[in-house]
């Protein structure tokens, strides 16, 4: 995907006029990482002064891999399954530059390293995600990032993610605004900030930032699946099935459509139908590696299958899979202790299942 400054040479021009010299200064020297050092979307080219040789107008798709012959910037951003912008160094591989103008004071330390300190924040997150207090801290971190680098796109679009997750949801809609004012591109703010409608069940402003996100992202399954488990959710099962079924039809391969399509099932009571897509799901590689491009809620919904049926010893082998996996994107909606709970209960059924036997 790509993201910028208004692409529009005009309001370009007026942007880029209201800026600080502050900013003119790190335009001028490539910034290393920064609002114009971008992974998801490099900006239309600019230039500043005469000599600067701006940069290209080139849209990198978010697998990481940069159009043949065309340059990227020293520093680059993707986004991690878990929808966090991510730095990295040229053409997404590496480490990312060193920040050269902003000054981060966290806990007493302080760094230049705006990168590093977006990654670190995100790897310390991510060993338990569903963790509240891991969420919270993560968030302090962003904002302490944001007063010293307001213009920072991974720290005003990672913040806005937290808030979301913590459930402040104006706060998130409004930093998610902000984040798709400076890369317009991005369909990842329309994503979240239909999320964030749907919490605060405005239909409407679900719809349209979904829909907003697919003009952005065609490509991309995100939201058409989105829409399809909304629709489901909100008992438009009719709309869910459209969706749905498009959904599979631009992306066969995408595990989520099909996780989608068996949740349609089983709302209508048809566990088998439902069962047996689930199992079609392909989750290893043919050397018997585990694939990445599955959705492991699939687990969740095989062990509840499972466990309607009686056969605990399956359900706890599919609970446990979620459990190895503390940093997956299942646990942006799921709460881990919880699961471990369930897992407890589980155990005890599989063990007096197996003496009855």
């Amino acid at each position: 995907m790509t993201m910028g400054i208004p692409s529009d040479m005009h309001d370009r021009n007026r942007y880029l006029s209201t800026r600080t010299p502050l900013l003119n200064r790190r335009l001028y020297s490539c910034f290393k990482i920064s609002l114009l050092a971008l992974t998801l979307i490099l900006v239309p080219a600019i230039n500043v002064f005469p000599e600067s040789p701006g940069f290209p107008d080139l849209l990198v798709p978010e697998d990481g891999e940069p159009l043949p012959g065309k340059p990227t910037p020293d520093g680059t951003f993707s986004r991690s399954r878990q929808d966090f912008i991510i730095c990295t160094g040229k053409d997404f591989q590496g480490p990312a530059p060193t920040g050269t103008f902003s000054t981060i004071t966290w806990q007493g330390n302080a760094t230049d390293d705006v990168g590093r300190f977006n990654n670190e924040t995100i790897e310390e997150l991510l060993q338990d995600l569903s963790n509240q207090k891991n969420r919270e801290i993560a968030l302090q971190r962003f904002e302490v990032g944001l007063k010293a680098d307001p213009q920072f796109y991974p720290f005003l679009y990672n913040s806005a993610r937290l808030n979301l997750l913590l459930r402040n949801f104006e706060e998130a809609i409004r930093l998610f605004q902000r984040a798709s004012g400076l890369i317009p591109r991005d369909p990842g703010p329309n994503m979240n900030i239909a999320r964030a409608c749907e919490e605060l069940q405005d239909h409407r402003c679900v719809m349209h930032y979904y829909r907003k996100a697919h003009e952005l992202a065609p490509l991309r399954p995100d939201a058409l699946f989105a829409l399809g488990v909304y629709s489901l959710e909100t008992d438009r099962k009719p709309q869910a099935r459209i969706y749905l079924k498009e959904g599979l039809n631009q992306f066969p391969d995408d595990s989520r459509m099909k996780i989608g399509m068996a949740r349609l099932y089983l709302s209508s009571g048809d566990k088998l139908r439902a069962r047996v897509l689930l199992e079609s799901i392909p989750t290893e590689t043919l050397t018997g590696d585990r694939r990445k491009d599955y959705d492991l809620s699939l687990h969740y919904y095989l062990a509840d299958i499972y466990r309607e049926s009686r056969d605990y010893g399956r359900a706890l082998n599919q609970i446990n899979i979620l459990l190895e996996n503390p940093g997956d994107p299942f646990f942006l909606e799921n709460n881990r202790s919880k699961l471990e709970k369930e897992k407890e209960v589980l155990e005890r059924l599989a063990k007096a299942q197996s003496v009855s036997d």
